[in-house]
């Protein structure tokens, strides 16, 4: 990837700090392996290739754990390499880390907020099937960098590890934390299997549901039917949902590999409630047609 003067970023950027393991990428089937990693669902991981995913810029860099502590030390020293060469002014560094006022996103990197100990400056990498963390800590001049092969959401790995390797700075024991999907997702499990049982009792009982509403206004009934539309609603919609909480932009079947067991339980209730509206309705109409007309008596 080439600067506006035609040279190359890792030659202006990367290479001064020794990274020379380090590329810029334009989209994640130009990543080694195509970036092969794990996502989780119902406490297990499975093995899946990234699905291609723009990602140049920052957010599309791979590199080493070589070349990953080469750049924590030069963010942790003002500028100054591992070989003891300025290659950014001190100024720039502070700059970088330093929130506008009443925030805590500088240039790239998450401030930790007041009271916060271990004090804490973090720059996060996600994907689908990766996760990574740099932090800096400023009050030991420590640097931690943690890379993991489980991806966004189902596999939040990194973030927890690198506040365990914070602590543990400190002398503290770190507390054992695990991704919430792990309990979440035997959370969705059951509202998937409720999901399916309820579609299928649904479906039964539409005869029913059909007699007994056959004397009210279509419009009522059509009425008591539109909750239905709504797990339909949230699958077609998933990827929307997915970019608004995470703030990528994708397509369905990215936000299956970002939360496995969410889309397991969407799939299942978007045809459970298309099959309860499809019978409802086709049996009302049955129903309905077969009722002999009202005949009004003249007195």
């Amino acid at each position: 990837m080439a600067a506006p003067d035609g040279t190359r970023r890792p030659a202006r950027v990367l290479r001064p700090l020794g990274m020379s393991g380090t590329e810029s990428v334009d989209s994640t089937t130009d990543m080694p392996e195509q970036a092969r990693g794990y996502v989780r669902a119902y406490g297990l991981t499975v093995e899946r290739p990234h699905p291609r995913w723009f990602a140049a810029g920052s957010f599309g860099v791979v590199t080493t754990a070589d070349d990953l502590a080469r750049w924590l030390v030069a963010q942790n020293n003002h500028g100054v390499s591992a070989d003891g060469r300025r290659v950014v002014s001190a100024r720039s560094i502070r700059t970088m880390h330093t929130p506008p006022e009443g925030g805590r996103y500088a240039m790239g990197w998450t401030v930790s907020g007041p009271g916060e100990r271990p004090r804490r400056i973090e720059h996060t990498g996600w994907l689908l099937t990766h996760n990574s963390v740099a932090s800096l800590l400023p009050d030991s001049g420590l640097g931690i960098a943690v890379v993991t092969n489980t991806g966004m959401v189902s596999g939040d790995d990194a973030p927890a590890l690198a506040r365990g390797l914070a602590d543990l700075t400190r002398g503290w024991n770190p507390a054992v934390t695990r991704p919430f999907t792990m309990t979440a997702d035997h959370v969705l499990a059951a509202l998937t299997l409720l999901a399916a049982a309820l579609g299928a009792l649904g479906v039964v009982r539409a005869p029913r549901w059909a007699g007994r509403t056959a004397h009210r206004p279509p419009w009522r009934t059509g009425l008591r039917m539109l909750p239905y539309g709504l797990p339909v609603l949230l699958l077609v919609r998933l990827a929307d949902v997915f970019g608004l909480f995470m703030n990528r932009a994708g397509t369905l079947w990215q936000a299956a590999h970002a939360w496995p067991a969410l889309a397991v339980c969407s799939a299942t209730a978007a045809p459970a409630s298309t099959a309860v509206i499809t019978a409802r309705a086709f049996t009302a109409f049955r129903v309905r047609r077969a009722r002999p007309p009202r005949v009004r008596s003249r007195g």
